[in-house]
């Protein structure tokens, strides 16, 4: 690609996501100035500052009752300005493949980056990074009437303390991006592992929605993390429904393979059909959890819009 070829893309996505990219682009600058020049330590203690103190009431009113979990608002923290630096690396990485000089294998990629060039794992990178550091910023975590929830800019109640619905916000994503209920996908984890990432069957299935090597290999995800386990378990359950079309055979191709459900042998295997008979009762459960979850997120925007109101 020549220099002016280079030019040509830059300007035309400046002129279709240019306040978007000026904004992630003054991130970088203030990230790089905090956290990657010599006042390193100054990222603990902003960390610090902005664990202690409510989200601004532009992010999410304030509610009475609400108090911070300050440690795990320190280490959900950290992590996010982990994988901040590394979107930030990648994108460096993404120019370097771009003009052609030899660079590292990336370091961060997403399941739906596979297959992309690196002009269009630019523009990837650099929207996650911009998310990221959102996340870094303004989430932070509370406890409200018994529940560990997470709270920020457009986040919705995530009970940490529930081993499935920790993963909350991975599921719903997975959920949007396939056209899936996420309660089916926290049903089919709670019954695959039990919300364990590290779970590691005989047959070798693998994270959360026990992927099988070769699966996950021809996902393209990590199955030993979180987010890409779901989101190449949720691709799969959403390729056998629209292989057989109706909810048990697909959950008898996920467990058994889609061998026994063509030759329709799958009814003679005791655990397939243990599993085909379990996940629609879990399933049942969730459909109830995300209603209630609704109605307390409804009834807490009401109780902060009164609170804050004169």
């Amino acid at each position: 690609m020549t220099a002016a070829e280079i030019k040509q893309k830059v300007t035309a996505y400046l002129q279709t996501r240019g306040k978007k990219f000026v904004l992630t682009g003054v991130c970088f600058l203030a990230v790089h100035l905090l956290f990657f020049s010599p006042l390193t330590g100054f990222s603990d203690g902003l960390i610090n500052l902005l664990s202690n103190r409510h989200p601004p009431a532009w992010l999410v009113p304030a509610v009475p009752g609400e108090t911070i979990d300050v440690k795990k608002t320190e280490s959900y923290k950290k992590q996010k300005l982990t994988q901040f630096k590394l979107r930030v690396s990648q994108v460096g990485q993404d120019f370097k493949h771009l003009v052609g000089i030899k660079a590292q294998d990336l370091i961060y990629k997403e399941p739906d980056q596979a297959g992309k060039s690196p002009w269009q794992n630019i523009q990837l990178d650099l929207a996650s990074a911009g998310d990221t550091f959102v996340e870094f910023w303004g989430i932070t975590i509370v406890d409200y009437k018994g529940q560990t929830i997470v709270v920020g800019e457009g986040s919705q109640p995530i009970n940490l303390n529930d081993r499935v619905l920790r993963w909350q916000t991975a599921i719903e994503a997975s959920a949007k991006k396939y056209q899936l209920e996420p309660a089916l996908i926290a049903a089919v984890i709670e019954q695959e592992s039990g919300g364990d990432p590290n779970s590691l069957s005989p047959a070798g299935a693998m994270g959360l929605m026990q992927l099988m090597p070769s699966t996950a290999e021809s996902l393209h995800v990590n199955p030993f993390d979180p987010a890409q386990n779901i989101d190449g378990g949720a691709h799969y359950l959403e390729m056998q429904l629209k292989e057989f079309g109706d909810l048990p055979d697909a959950l008898a191709a996920y467990n058994a393979g889609p061998g026994y459900v063509e030759n329709r042998t799958w009814t003679k295997i005791p655990e397939t059909l243990n599993y085909v008979e379990s996940v629609p009762r879990l399933l049942t459960k969730y459909e109830q959890i995300w209603s209630d979850n609704e109605k307390q997120q409804r009834e807490r925007e009401e109780t902060a819009a009164k609170f804050a109101s004169p």
